[in-house]
C-alpha cells in the first residue's frame, strides 16, 4: 500500500482550485464551511478523550473528512492543509502525543483561517 500525503492528495484532486481562502472570502454560511467547522469541533472533542486505538481510528477518518471539506471549498492550499497533513501522519504512526501536538497546531490554524472567512 502506498500512502500519499493529504496535502498532495488535495492538490492532485483539485489542481485548478489553488486560489486559497480568498476564493471563498465572506462565505461563512457556505455549507462546506459549516461542515469544516463541525468536523473541526469533532476533532477538538475527540482530543478530550484518551487516544486509544479506537480514537486514533476515528481521528484518521476525520482527517480524511477534513481533507474532503477543503476540496469542497476549493481551497487545497489553505493554511490548514499542512497542519492537517502533519496530524494525519501522526495518526498513521499511532503516536498519541504527536497527534495531540499536531491537532493543536491544526486547531489554531483552523480558527485563524475560519475567522477570516466571516
Amino acid at each position: 500500500m502506498y500512502l500519499v500525503p493529504v496535502s498532495l492528495t488535495v492538490s492532485m484532486m483539485a489542481p485548478g482550485a489553488l486560489a486559497g481562502a480568498g476564493a471563498i472570502s465572506g462565505a461563512s454560511g457556505h455549507p462546506a464551511v459549516l461542515q469544516l467547522q463541525a468536523h473541526t469541533l469533532s476533532l477538538q472533542q475527540l482530543l478530550e478523550q484518551p487516544l486509544d486505538q479506537s480514537a486514533l481510528s476515528l481521528l484518521e477518518d476525520l482527517s480524511y473528512q477534513l481533507e474532503s471539506d477543503l476540496l469542497q471549498l476549493g481551497s487545497p492550499a489553505a493554511p490548514v492543509a499542512d497542519p492537517l497533513e502533519s496530524l494525519h501522519r501522526a495518526v498513521e504512526h499511532c503516536d498519541a502525543s504527536e497527534v495531540k501536538r499536531c491537532a493543536g497546531l491544526y486547531l489554531a490554524a483552523a480558527r485563524r483561517w475560519l475567522s477570516g472567512l466571516a
